[in-house]
């Protein structure tokens, strides 16, 4: 590596990457994380990179590891860089084009479900994949990542503590595990990973980087200006109330491109269509982007964003991730978001050349308000949802089968040792030990097998995924054929269904697809209803609700009792945590639950915080949660069904968020207080 000698602090840098300084900094001058991770990255350390949207993460962990490949002289294929989505791995690809210019092709390739571009490896740099095409890559053509010496991991926590990132973890083990060594003592193996910023980055380091690695925190956030604006009182229709709300701030502003985000698919189609219909036949563009949509449909949107003026997105959570969609002038929420970490990632698609960041807020209660408030809350005070990491014993199947549906077809004897060893020592026996109990493997003078029906799986390429669901019926234009949605159940109810910028009529066929036709109506009383999306179950955090009662004056650290209302303010998770565990000491029968307070007519006994943890933790020495009862906090995976009762109590008792509840319990004040009746039902009268 170049010796940097007496230079200044940025011209060391240079010094450190010559070949690729010019590439990457000719024009412009390194922003702060940069400056403080590429140093690091260039020596082959593994880094966390922990900041906000276009801090410039991406050429921090791309500049010096580029640096690396051609310092070390490595020739073939040495970087993997993993984003969740495809819609981002083509974004990046575009944006890392433009640094390299005319000497881009063939250094840069793509690997996903839409782009196979991984013909030879040799004097390939970089190649851009999700987690899912990485494991069938690695399974399949594993030769073609042997020379791999580092791994960028983008947006990570959009993969912390879902089943998605155990599965990435499981994959980047095999390809250690089956790396070839370089030959120069210095050309280690690095992993550098890239979030926003994220509660709890030294367990998220330790996890997915190793002991060993560094974390870099930098770029300054940037300031928040929240205007809040109420919905007009007397609409009965709460979307067709949020549109016009969204008219009326339109009629005051001088905004050219706009991006609304919702909560859900019902809400972000229901806001599309009044918007249409609103605006129809003036300046405005009216686009919709969620995740059901065909991916020719979904990039025509992202494309309008960028490119036209005057226009208005609606969007749900598949815009949160850093898709280049160009600039936007102002970011509305048309809904609160339930988490913090949503509210960051949407609000920072705005206004991104800007040192303030501006974002409309529409609400239609006081709790609502309440809400936002506390949302801004917390975002200006570093304050972050609390992230539950578990093992799952569903994802290790999915691995385990994997492994062995290739071994078979290619007439090898895998044993329990052989799959230990290509998964990087993960210790599958447990695992295995279930699979050969339920029939989902067999042994067969030790060669594991596994049954026919996952076999069928495995030669569809239905394997490489953990996520639940399936495409069971699709939305066809019935002019052109073309399928422009796909639903993973029947749960559709026809009507008008914004797509392509305007409205169509949309029917179901005998064969149970959905075709849409040009039918103009002015009738809006039956608006098409999507399938809503499992796992939006859980309501407020507790981080969102001490933030919630911190603004209203009351310490959250103070547990209250009213009567029969033991007063936590725990949030959801904990709140029905505390439930279960109460209700199995039978010391509260019928209790109920909210984000806020438990409830019971026949409290035996309340414990205060102090008590709460040694009651908790006297019973968990001796019994286990009833899995019946504890499966609200599992996330749904694709095998979890397979798993034997006992392997899938195992997995839901891994969900339950026991670290985080004795944490919050440690943070309470030991007592309690008596209060009378009108102090807690006044203050949830008044917001909640």
């Amino acid at each position: 590596m170049s010796s940097h000698g007496n230079c200044s602090h940025i011209e060391t840098l240079a010094c450190m990457m010559p070949d690729v300084w010019p590439i990457f900094f000719r024009k412009r001058q390194p922003l702060p994380i940069q400056i403080d991770a590429m140093p690091l990255i260039v020596r082959g350390q593994s880094v966390l990179m922990c900041g906000p949207t276009a801090s410039g993460k991406t050429e921090a962990a791309v500049a010096p590891i580029y640096q690396r490949h051609l310092s070390f002289r490595r020739g073939i294929l040495s970087v993997i860089h993993v984003a969740p989505t495809k819609a981002l791995v083509n974004d990046l690809y575009y944006r890392i084009q433009e640094y390299f210019g005319g000497d881009f092709l063939g250094k840069v390739k793509r690997y996903t479900g839409d782009h196979h571009e991984l013909d030879s490896i040799d004097q390939v740099f970089l190649l851009l994949t999700t987690p899912e095409a990485l494991d069938s890559l690695q399974l399949m053509r594993p030769e073609k990542l042997i020379g791999i010496r580092a791994m960028i991991i983008d947006e990570i926590h959009f993969l912390h503590g879902f089943a998605r990132g155990q599965q990435l973890r499981h994959v980047i083990n095999r390809i250690k595990a089956a790396y070839k060594c370089s030959n120069h003592p210095k050309d280690n193996f690095q992993i550098v990973g890239m979030s926003a910023t994220i509660n709890d980055a030294e367990d998220v380091a330790k996890i997915w980087l190793g002991n060993n690695s560094s974390i870099v925190s930098s770029g300054e956030h940037r300031q928040i200006q929240m205007n809040l604006f109420a919905t007009e009182p007397g609409e009965k229709d709460e979307i067709k109330a949020r549109a016009k709300a969204i008219i009326n701030w339109l009629e005051h502003d001088n905004a050219n491109n706009i991006l609304i985000f919702s909560n859900s698919r019902n809400g972000a189609h229901g806001l599309a269509v009044w918007l249409q219909n609103y605006l129809n036949q003036t300046i405005w563009t009216i686009n919709m982007h969620i995740g059901i949509l065909s991916k020719s449909e979904r990039e025509r949107v992202e494309d309008s964003i960028k490119r036209d003026n005057f226009v208005i997105c609606v969007a749900t959570s598949t815009l949160e991730i850093g898709i280049d969609i160009g600039d936007i002038d102002a970011v509305i929420l048309a809904e609160a978001p339930s988490s913090i970490n949503s509210f960051l990632q949407r609000i920072g698609r705005g206004n991104r050349r800007s040192d303030i960041c501006n974002v409309v807020a529409i609400y239609a209660t006081n709790h609502e308000k309440l809400l936002f408030q506390a949302l801004l809350h917390c975002a200006r005070n570093g304050h972050l949802d609390e992230v539950h990491e578990y093992d799952r014993p569903s994802v290790r199947f999915q691995q385990i089968l994997s492994i062995l549906w290739k071994a078979t077809r290619s007439d090898k004897a895998f044993s329990i040792n052989n799959i230990n060893e290509i998964s990087g020592n993960a210790d599958h026996n447990s695992t295995i030990d279930d699979m050969l109990t339920t029939g989902a493997l067999k042994s067969v003078g030790g060669a594991l097998i596994p049954a026919d029906d996952l076999m069928d799986e495995g030669d569809a390429r239905r394997i490489h995924s953990v996520i639940t669901g399936s495409v069971s019926q699709n939305i066809i234009d019935a002019q052109s054929g073309e399928v422009v949605a796909s639903l993973s159940n029947d749960q559709f109810r026809e009507g008008k269904f914004f797509i392509g910028g305007e409205l169509r009529s949309a029917k179901r066929s005998n064969d149970g697809n959905i075709f849409l036709s040009r039918q103009r109506s002015s009738d809006f009383s039956q608006i098409a209803k999507l399938p809503a999306v499992r796992g939006n179950r859980r309501g407020l955090s507790r981080r969102l609700v001490w933030a919630s009662v911190e603004l209203s004056g009351i310490d959250p650290r103070q547990w209250l009792i009213m009567d029969n209302h033991l007063i936590t303010w725990g949030g959801s998770e904990y709140n029905r945590l505390l439930k279960i565990i109460l209700m199995n000491l039978r010391i509260g029968t019928d209790i109920k639950c909210d984000d806020f307070d438990l409830s019971s007519q026949n409290w035996n006994s309340i414990p205060n915080p102090r008590q709460m943890i040694s009651l908790t933790e006297n019973y968990l020495k001796n019994r286990k949660l009833p899995s019946d009862s504890i499966r609200i906090f599992r996330e749904p995976t694709r095998y979890f069904r397979r798993l034997s009762r006992t392997m899938q109590t195992v997995e839901s008792i891994n969900s339950v968020p026991f670290k985080g509840l004795f944490k919050w319990l440690g943070e309470c004040n030991s007592e309690y207080l008596l209060v009378k009746r009108g102090i807690f039902e006044n203050l949830k009268l008044k917001y909640f």
